[in-house]
């Protein structure tokens, strides 16, 4: 059994109190050494949050760079430097005919509607000139439904949204109107209401809603157009007699109707329009039916449509008339004008502008002394007596068959003609020596008897080369003249689809007085030849 071993207990108490002071030193270091890393990880996050408000205020800066570089760039691009008065003014010029603004059919996206789609000022400066939204076109020859987001139109003239077009159906953009109405102010607008030819009137009941609604603002009107057969409207027509009394800006009016009677319910609806001037009247138009109740001696221009009878009959009020286009409905034979009993002429003492279609024999039955401009299709041997009996100086003259000795006689009269044309009317022969015989009358010999001195314009119908001879020997005489004297400035040939080789002698001659500042138009220009074609199709190829 071993013996048992001896311990000291001071030396053990010493030994452990060596080891709790070592233990106590390296705790004592360890603190320290937590302190010292919480002081840099405190140095370190003070950085980090140092270094970020640097970056925010760096990207507070950028943004203000970014908002400045677009305010420079817009002042800088030409779209927002145009004042608004010069693009309010472009604005308008998209207003034609191609461009309208129908409401309610498959072009309502056309203009003014679509200039909102640009920018915020295109589309503020849109809606800031009640003219452009003083045009409203009702077309009820093709319907469409055409529905704005929301059906909200108002908002729609904001955001110019329209959904693509679709098959006639029960709505109709009544809204679309009442914000076109609301966006052209209190000024004057423009109406048109065109129906569908040979058909009865679709949906009356919309037909009415809408009438009513333009009806409303008859007050601003100042042009009214009605196209279609009237005999197919119905009751549309009735609402119409209300605008009776209240047509004061009324300026021009149109109704076509094709070979329909004027419609009943409309006898008195235009009878008081203190400002009509312009009326268009193209329908069957006869002293058998009652017509229009117009005050004819306040208008200066009328084309109308009609029987002889009627014609007559009105213009004997219609003492200021100014222009009148006149289209013979009947057409008449000679044998059939013998029925209309005319005793007296009809004086039109203010009448500059003249234009018959179908209806030059009632040419001897009109008294025109101040007659400067006149057109005629048919008949040219009518206009000698005319032009002597009443002494007219003619400053332009169209006809459309030819007789040469006739027109020779005008042009003997008119000393001040200014503009000649010699056109083709389908039905009419045109001969190459008629052509001839009158540009050689028209060529200058430095003589008395040299007729149309101020000749400036010459517009005729290519027969033959035959003719041009007397052309060329004719445009000489008037070009090479002292520039003082020197009137002829244009001349347009329509050479119906022809040309001349350029080797031509006379097409040499044309073309020298081309390249000297005569302006001639409608010479055509020969083909390049078969090697030109290869070359510029190689260099397109390239």
């Amino acid at each position: 059994m071993p013996s048992p071993v001896t311990v000291d207990n001071e030396s053990l108490q010493d030994a452990l109190r060596d080891q709790a002071a070592a233990l106590r030193a390296q705790m004592d270091a360890l603190r320290a050494r937590t302190t010292a890393l919480d002081a840099k990880k405190l140095a370190l996050m003070r950085e980090m949050e140092a270094v970020m408000l640097e970056e925010a205020g760096c990207q507070k800066e950028m943004a203000l760079v970014d908002r400045t570089l677009t305010t420079v760039l817009k002042k800088v691009s030409h779209i927002f430097r145009i004042p608004r008065e010069i693009l309010t003014e472009i604005f308008r010029w998209t207003l034609w005919p191609e461009y309208t603004r129908l409401v309610g059919t498959r072009n309502v996206p056309i203009p003014p509607w679509k200039l909102g789609h640009i920018c915020r000022y295109w589309r503020a400066t849109a809606q800031a000139d009640p003219r452009l939204w003083s045009d409203i076109i009702i077309d009820c020859r093709q319907f469409c439904n055409r529905q704005p987001r929301n059906g909200d139109w108002d908002n729609e003239a904001r955001h110019h949204y329209f959904a693509p077009p679709c098959n006639p159906v029960s709505e109709y953009p009544l809204e679309a109107l009442a914000t076109q109405l609301r966006l052209s102010g209190t000024g004057c607008v423009s109406v048109e209401f065109w129906l569908e030819d040979g058909k009865p009137v679709q949906r009356p009941s919309y037909m009415m809603a809408l009438l009513n609604t333009l009806i409303a603002e008859s007050n601003r009107w100042i042009r009214f157009t009605m196209g279609g057969r009237t005999d197919h409207m119905g009751g549309v027509f009735g609402p119409l007699s209300q605008v009776c009394g209240r047509l004061d800006r009324l300026q021009y009016l149109y109704v076509g109707g094709g070979d329909s009677e004027w419609p009943k319910q409309l006898n008195d609806a235009f009878s008081v329009a203190p400002n009509l001037q312009e009326v268009y009247l193209s329908l069957d138009l006869s002293n058998r039916a009652p017509g229009p109740s117009i005050c004819w001696a306040q208008l200066t221009k009328l084309d109308i449509t009609a029987e002889p009878d009627f014609l007559l009959n009105s213009l004997r009020l219609a003492e200021n008339l100014r222009e009148l286009v006149f289209t013979d409905s009947l057409e008449l034979e000679d044998s059939r004008r013998e029925s209309f009993r005319i005793t007296q002429c009809t004086e039109l003492p203010e009448l500059r502008r003249l234009s018959l279609n179908h209806g030059t024999w009632v040419v001897p039955y009109l008294a025109t002394p101040k007659l400067e401009h006149l057109k005629l299709d048919w008949e040219s041997e009518r206009i000698p007596p005319f032009i002597v009996r009443f002494r007219c100086n003619l400053h332009s003259l169209s006809v459309g068959d030819l007789k040469p000795a006739s027109i020779i006689i005008v042009l003997q009269m008119s000393p001040d003609l200014s503009h000649l044309e010699l056109l083709y009317e389908e039905g009419c022969d045109l001969y190459d020596e008629d052509l001839t015989e009158v540009f050689s009358a028209l060529t200058l010999n430095n003589t008395p008897t040299d007729i149309c001195p101020r000749l400036g314009s010459l517009r005729f119908d290519y027969v033959d080369s035959s003719v041009l001879a007397a052309l060329c020997d004719m445009l000489h005489s008037r070009w090479r003249v002292p520039l003082h004297l020197r009137s002829l400035k244009s001349i347009d040939i329509d050479m119906n689809g022809s040309y001349l080789p350029n080797t031509d002698p006379f097409w040499e001659r044309l073309d020298a007085l081309r390249r000297d500042g005569l302006d001639i138009v409608g010479l055509g220009e020969p083909p390049s030849d078969a090697s030109d074609d290869e070359d510029s199709g190689d260099e397109h190829e390239l």
